[in-house]
């Protein structure tokens, strides 16, 4: 096992561990963050440039498992595709979240990641649409400037 995919798996692990803070469930099950329960699997994530111009971060077959908790945990992590330089393309991070229902955006609260700058760090999702099978949310704070829209399908 290679040290990112042991790094990876540490974060789901450590994300995973129950706590009595998530024995009882915070979140109504009809609100946004209620409705965000569960395991997602990544599908796609299309970025834009500045320019307008489009591009795939992730390369060819990305993986990706996004898991949020009745307690207002998360647990996230992408894996691109390999490069013959650098290796497979990999983000994790776990934390905490929650959503501002007015807005429609979805806040995590980075305890730690695969990046370290973001350890530490809230981040700002626009949930574009949230139903029983599919998730998509605009990330606009994207290590390279760009805006990713990133679609989510329910795993359970």
């Amino acid at each position: 096992m290679e040290r990112r995919e042991f790094i990876a798996l540490l974060g789901v692990s450590a994300a995973a561990i129950p706590s009595a803070a998530s024995a009882a469930p915070k979140y109504a099950a009809d609100s946004l963050a209620g409705q965000l329960v569960g395991t997602w699997s990544f599908a796609s994530s299309v970025n834009t440039r500045k320019d307008g111009t489009t591009f795939d971060r992730w390369g060819s077959n990305p993986r990706g498992i996004f898991m949020f908790d009745h307690g207002g945990h998360y647990s996230q992590i992408i894996i691109g595709s390999e490069s013959r330089v650098f290796g497979a393309k990999t983000f994790c991070a776990f934390g905490t979240y929650s959503v501002d229902e007015a807005k429609k955006v979805l806040i995590t609260r980075i305890e730690a990641s695969s990046a370290a700058r973001l350890t530490g760090t809230v981040q700002n999702r626009e949930i574009i649409f949230l139903t029983a099978t599919e998730m998509k949310y605009s990330n606009s704070v994207t290590a390279i400037g760009a805006i990713a829209e990133v679609l989510w399908k329910r795993v359970a």
